[in-house]
């Protein structure tokens, strides 16, 4: 297999049939012309959705036709170890990973796309595309290209999402029910004993580094601020609050996201954090302060923000995954499965990573560490090369990305 330095690709094309790949510092201008493209349901995938700025060096991957038409543009970050070369497509994790491309893209093209050097360089021994939506376009494109390939698709489920279709405003079938709403009522009438209620609805303009800063408080009140290591919050660490501080500087992304914001008094204690694209909403994450638990107000805020969701012409609530039993409660069906997904060259690299990987339930990147090891001492290195030394030799690293980039 053909091994090109990613270094001196970044300013180069090489043409291949019909098909010319380019490897793009930063992210490329191509992402968001083919987001513009792109379904209303995958609208989000602009420019700043991908972290423009984040400490991690990004590079975008760019396909075009003969005609120099783009079909393809994958913004993509470093994989675990530097040494591994491992590449993963950039992104956050809410709602799912993908990417922006042409209608028109086939298999063919796609394959085209792997084949190509620059694209094997690029993303060396592996990618991951993923958490991704199994009806995904990209990720059912991606794996019929990489089939048709001869690479090797490794998947691990994880999870249902939930869908819940909502009724046209005035509707008699009108969610929530009357019963639901009555119940919310008499909630918010104990909770106001607390202090006067105040709900705010936040998108577009409104958003500010006050809104972000009680955000921030309610995630600290929460479980997750008080029971968590906090690497999983949405404001409370840094890294992910700075990519929803840069995302609303596009001023299409800050139209998208909304939050509904509960107060008593002057102390913000609930949240809902959503992004609308066309009549889809996809719930991202929702908090509330534990101190008023008993009051329900994670209930209460959601009803004020789904009913300004139907409000703004919203039609289908993607719930995402987890608590089926509440969801299902609400009224949500079952929608596509959520799969992780890698795309490897190696076959016996793949059989190496296969068993961790697919049978991970916790962080990804560990699994494809410590899948990625198994390969390293099946391959013969020195057995008294312990596996935590391995992990920490640059040199094992390097020796180990050739022999995997095979």
């Amino acid at each position: 297999m053909m091994h090109i330095d990613p270094k001196q690709l970044r300013a180069e094309s090489v043409a291949l049939g019909a098909i010319e790949c380019s490897l793009v510092p930063g992210v490329s201008s191509a992402v968001g012309r083919l987001a513009a493209l792109a379904p209303a349901s995958h609208a989000f995938l602009r420019d700043g959705w991908f972290c423009r700025g984040e400490p991690e060096a990004l590079t975008t991957l760019v396909a075009r036709r003969g005609d120099g038409s783009e079909i393809l543009a994958l913004p993509m970050r470093q994989l675990g170890p530097p040494g591994f070369r491992a590449r993963s497509l950039a992104g956050s994790y809410w709602p799912f990973r993908s990417a922006a491309i042409d209608p028109s893209i086939g298999v063919g093209d796609m394959r085209a796309v792997l084949d190509h050097p620059i694209t094997q360089a690029a993303i060396g021994p592996l990618l991951r595309i993923g958490p991704v939506y199994q009806d995904d376009r990209l990720a059912q494109l991606v794996v019929a290209g990489a089939d048709a390939a001869g690479w090797h698709v490794l998947i691990r489920d994880m999870g249902q999402s939930f869908v819940q279709d909502l009724p046209e405003p005035g509707a008699p079938d009108a969610w929530p029910s009357k019963s639901r709403r009555k119940k919310v009522r008499r909630m918010a009438a104990r909770l106001e004993e607390q202090g006067p209620l105040t709900v705010r609805i936040v998108r577009g303009r409104d958003w500010s580094d006050g809104i972000f800063q009680d955000l921030v408080r309610i995630e600290e009140n929460s479980w997750v601020g008080k029971r968590t290591d906090r690497s999983g919050a949405k404001f409370l660490n840094p890294h992910m609050l700075a990519h929803w501080q840069r995302a609303v500087v596009d001023p299409k992304l800050a139209s998208m996201l909304s939050a509904a914001l509960l107060y008593v008094g002057d102390r913000p204690i609930a949240f809902s954090l959503d992004l609308t694209c066309g009549t889809v909403q996809y719930g991202i994450a929702s908090s509330y302060d534990e101190e008023f638990a008993a009051y329900s107000p994670g209930q209460i805020v959601t009803v004020h923000a789904i009913d300004d969701s139907i409000a703004h012409g919203v039609r289908t609530i993607d719930w995402g995954a987890g608590d089926s039993g509440y969801k299902q409660e609400l009224g949500a069906r079952p929608g596509s499965r959520i799969h992780d997904m890698l795309l490897v060259r190696s076959a016996s690299v793949a059989a190496a990573l296969r068993p961790r990987w697919e049978e991970s339930s916790g962080s990804g990147t560990r699994a494809i560490v410590a899948g990625l090891a198994d390969a390293i001492k099946v391959s013969g290195l020195p057995s008294s090369l312990t596996l935590r030394r391995l992990l920490m030799s640059g040199l094992a690293l390097s020796a180990a990305a050739s022999m995997l980039a095979d």
